[in-house]
């Protein structure tokens, strides 16, 4: 088995939300609830299968989706005339029509809420995709009050190739999203491996494992060019079959019922990735083997909740799954349990909505109103 260093050092920030780090389900949703009930918090996250978030927020609709530049003008129209009157705003860190309009908020002196950059996963980039980032938060920069990765591991990186101060760089690790749906364990499981997923998943390295180990692995991805090349990659191997036409049910259910769940990451990638594809599987008692990368080693422990592999070793992926199949029936439970539990535990989509909501009430202890139209008209 590979020996796999896990990132041990200290968190570089406690959370904001620090009082209430303990304190999970009803009465960490009490807690944060009581927090924002004064507020006026203003989101472009829906989250419309956690009741609680739709008392605590106002959520602006997705105007520009499928609009074109129109869309985005009128994201952007909607989000300053709400953001005029709020007491904290939450932006969607994955969306560009959130992020433009956070570099336009940024020039307007009435907008004085502080506003938080929610799920956070940005790629160091280089040329003019990279300038263009640095020029939004850049712009933005007078009212971010918090950006919000998912790991520790990301502050320096985000410091670094983003410009932004280390205190304001706050992690909140991401969380599982299966609400909904009623998928079980099959007992037994089938002894299969399952992956799936388009962004930054390394296949040539994962399929050259299963070639050598014999193993059945089953593959979700829907058609995209991406497919096409995983599916070139596959070629020639029988063992190897990619699907194209699972619904998203179905999918949840055959990782479910796997054997292992593998998430094969590309090297040298500086975010966060497939944190919520692996804790869905985590959280069904499923074995998960996972590239060793800024992610997968937050939510894994190697060898107690899941495995992790150097990144683009073929050999040591396929003596990890190796072990995975011949590990005594009691110790496959073990871990698979493991992994279940400490989902459950800590990683439930409540319970981070509810921790967002904390951090909410915090930015906007931080900086209210007021004091924000006093710095306003002092800089005019």
């Amino acid at each position: 088995m590979p020996q796999t260093a896990l990132h041990t050092g200290p968190t570089p920030h406690a959370p904001a939300d620090s009082r209430a780090t303990e304190l999970t389900g009803d009465a960490l949703r009490h807690r944060a609830l009581a927090a924002v009930a004064p507020l006026h918090v203003v989101s472009t996250l829906p989250f419309t299968k956690t009741p609680f978030w739709d008392e605590a927020v106002h959520t602006e609709p997705e105007r520009w989706r499928g609009r074109g530049i129109a869309g985005l003008l009128s994201h952007i129209r909607g989000m300053l005339a709400a953001a005029a009157d709020a007491d904290v705003v939450l932006v969607n860190g994955g969306e560009r029509a959130d992020l433009l309009y956070l570099a336009v908020a940024g020039l307007c002196p009435w907008i004085r809420a502080p506003h938080q950059i929610n799920d956070a996963h940005w790629h160091a980039k280089g040329g003019m995709a990279g300038r263009l980032q640095r020029l939004i938060l850049r712009l933005g920069r007078r009212i971010i009050d918090e950006v919000q990765p998912h790991s520790p591991e990301e502050v320096e990186l985000y410091a670094h190739h983003f410009g932004l101060p280390r205190e304001c760089i706050r992690p909140l690790p991401w969380s599982t999203s299966l609400q909904g749906y009623d998928i079980r364990r099959a007992d037994p499981h089938e002894r299969i491996i399952v992956s799936g997923g388009h962004s930054y998943r390394d296949y040539p390295t994962l399929f050259e494992a299963v070639r050598r180990g014999g193993w059945t692995l089953e593959v979700g991805l829907p058609p995209s060019p991406a497919t096409e090349q995983a599916l070139a990659h596959a070629r020639g191997a029988p063992n190897i079959r990619v699907v194209g036409d699972w619904r998203i049910g179905d999918y949840w259910q055959k990782v479910a019922n796997a054997h292992v769940f593998a998430m094969p990451i590309v090297p040298g990638l500086t975010r966060c990735t497939a944190d919520q594809t692996l804790l869905n599987a985590m959280s069904f008692g499923t074995v998960v083997v996972a590239t060793d990368a800024l992610s997968s080693r937050l939510y894994i422990r190697h060898g107690v909740n899941g495995f992790l592999v150097p990144e683009g070793d073929a050999d040591a992926w396929q003596s990890t799954l190796e072990h995975v199949f011949s590990l005594p029936e009691a110790a496959y439970r073990a871990i698979g349990a493991q992994a279940a539990a400490d989902v459950s535990r800590h990683h439930s989509e409540a319970d981070r909505l509810a921790r967002t909501l904390l951090r909410a009430a915090d930015g906007a202890a931080r900086r209210p109103r007021r004091t924000a139209a006093a710095e306003a008209g002092t800089s005019r």
